[in-house]
């Protein structure tokens, strides 16, 4: 268990993590209004700003006043090993057919048929937001493609593992006194915050990944590096795909068809996987033992 130091009780840093939240979503909100959405170049800055204002900001104000070691007390001054690291990016590697086959489970869902309006908002919604995404991830120049990683990649891994594992689950942690509570709890609201249904339950799985990552290394540097290197990827793959360089193959496809071929892939992929998960699980550090 990693040492607290916290200056306030862990409810009351939650409460201050919330107010922060509330608050810097209604001011981002504003600055993005004022910027507009009309350019990519537009939602750009407007990603920049929900990642500084939503994410990053509320959590810096949060730890300097709740804890005595703001920055040891969400895990940021510790480097997680070269083995860690390098098992977390063959991790994210062969895990991909197997998260794009939950990708297509959770989207192939359908709720009960009097429910029907309201699939029909929530599909809309995904949609309008995958839209947005991939304009933001649009364009075919090797600045495009910069450009898309460091603000889709890098920043909003940092800005979102600073967030929900950096400060929501070590104060969930903190208050609960169990870790697996803690975080499971903060996946289901990083997956709940993003508002896409048809999406919830890969971004639950990573999100608990991500979690557990933090408490085998003791280091959110890994659960950032893992989230941007995954985010990175789709990025990477999308800008292929839109240069035709793909050579024929969409690696957000690879392994969801019903295909023998897909299905022997998935399969692969899943052991890959946990016996990567393994590996990390076994080289965690002695405190998280």
């Amino acid at each position: 268990m990693l040492e607290s130091n916290l200056r306030i009780s862990a409810g009351k840093g939650l409460f201050l993590l919330v107010c922060w939240w509330v608050l810097l979503t209604v001011a981002g909100s504003l600055i993005m209004g004022f910027i507009g959405s009309e350019s990519t170049a537009s939602l750009r800055w407007m990603i920049v700003v929900q990642d500084l204002a939503v994410f990053i900001l509320p959590v810096v104000l949060t730890v300097i006043i709740a804890s005595a070691t703001p920055w040891r007390y969400i895990c940021i001054d510790t480097t997680p090993s070269v083995k860690m690291t390098a098992l977390t990016t063959v991790s994210a590697i062969v895990s991909i057919p197997a998260m794009n086959r939950l990708v297509a489970w959770n989207e192939s869902i359908h709720l009960p048929a009097s429910w029907s309006g309201l699939e029909s908002v929530l599909r809309d919604s995904e949609n309008a937001a995958q839209a947005m995404v991939q304009q933001i991830m649009g364009g075919s120049t090797v600045w495009d493609l910069i450009a898309a990683i460091l603000i889709v990649g890098v920043l909003t891994g940092i800005a979102e593992e600073l967030f929900f594992r950096g400060a929501l689950q070590r104060l969930l942690q903190s208050k609960f006194g169990n870790k697996h509570l803690a975080i499971w709890s903060a996946a289901f609201i990083f997956s709940a915050v993003h508002l896409q249904f048809f999406g919830f339950f890969p971004r639950l799985l990573m999100g608990a990944y991500f979690g557990y990552l933090v408490v085998w290394s003791g280091s959110l540097r890994i659960s950032m590096f893992a989230h941007e290197l995954n985010n990175s990827l789709v990025v990477l793959n999308f800008w292929l795909v839109n240069r035709n360089l793909n050579f024929g193959t969409d690696l957000n496809h690879l392994g969801d068809g019903n295909t023998a071929g897909s299905i022997i892939i998935c399969i692969i992929s899943l052991a890959a996987s946990a016996g990567v998960i393994w590996a990390i699980w076994k080289n965690r550090t002695v405190a998280a033992k």
